[in-house]
């Protein structure tokens, strides 16, 4: 089983309002077809089609029905944009919204895992994505990531291998591109080349950390070398 996401800043353009690098969907497509993993789960970034809802509507600060739901329906373009490109190539993707099959109840995720399962028994790929969730304990909706899904998912099903797709080569430590990152090196993840990699990379390394799993981080570019069980990009290990 491979569980891997793709994240929003490696398919969107984050500093705009719904700009897709479609090249780069179509290329994940190519990827994943070429290669052909028995058992695959694809979670994807919502980036520049998720990012500016949560903005506008103040939606980590208010409960806002109108920004939920037009958050919801404009992540959901996206998750039909990836599954186009992979009927294009010949794949069987299955979208999954996570408004409808996850849900969070004191900081800690459930998820309906049958729908997954079924899935991935009649040979489809499940496509899932960062999205608004219910919180029962709060009583209203709020923003679950792909990284938490991807370490949710990858958990519940025992993942072999576990990758995140991104815009940078991996993980810099002491502005060099690190095979391995463990916890003694997460205070020294830092800048290289003019590339921010500390606060987004840092955090997404750290959850890596905590959930116990080991996981690589990679450029995009490397998709299909990642599938094909290359050691691209960085090694984050937990254990």
């Amino acid at each position: 089983m491979i569980v891997v996401k793709i994240g929003g800043s490696a398919i969107t353009d984050k500093k705009g309002f719904k700009i897709v690098k479609i090249d780069s969907i179509e290329r994940v497509a190519k990827d994943i077809a070429e290669v052909r993993p028995r058992k695959l789960i694809l979670v994807h970034g919502v980036g520049s089609f998720g990012h500016p809802f949560v903005v506008k509507y103040r939606l980590k600060e208010e409960k806002n029905l109108e920004g939920v739901v037009r958050a919801h329906m404009s992540c959901k373009e996206l998750n039909a944009m990836i599954c186009e490109a992979m009927l294009m190539y010949g794949l069987k993707p299955f979208p999954v919204h996570p408004l409808l099959t996850f849900k969070l109840r004191g900081g800690k995720i459930t998820f309906d895992i049958d729908i997954f399962e079924k899935a991935l028994e009649e040979g489809f790929i499940p496509v899932t994505h960062g999205d608004m969730v219910y919180d029962v304990e709060d009583r209203f909706f709020k923003v679950l990531s792909g990284d938490d899904i991807t370490l949710k998912l990858a958990k519940a099903f025992k993942a072999e291998k576990i990758g995140f797709a991104t815009d940078v080569e991996g993980v810099y430590v002491d502005g060099k591109l690190a095979d391995v990152v463990t916890w003694k090196d997460l205070d020294k993840i830092g800048f290289s080349k003019g590339v921010d990699v500390t606060g987004g990379m840092r955090s997404k390394v750290e959850k890596i950390l905590r959930s116990g799993v080991n996981a690589r981080i990679f450029s995009i570019s490397k998709f299909k070398g990642f599938l094909s069980c290359e050691e691209v990009g960085t090694l984050v290990k937990s254990d």
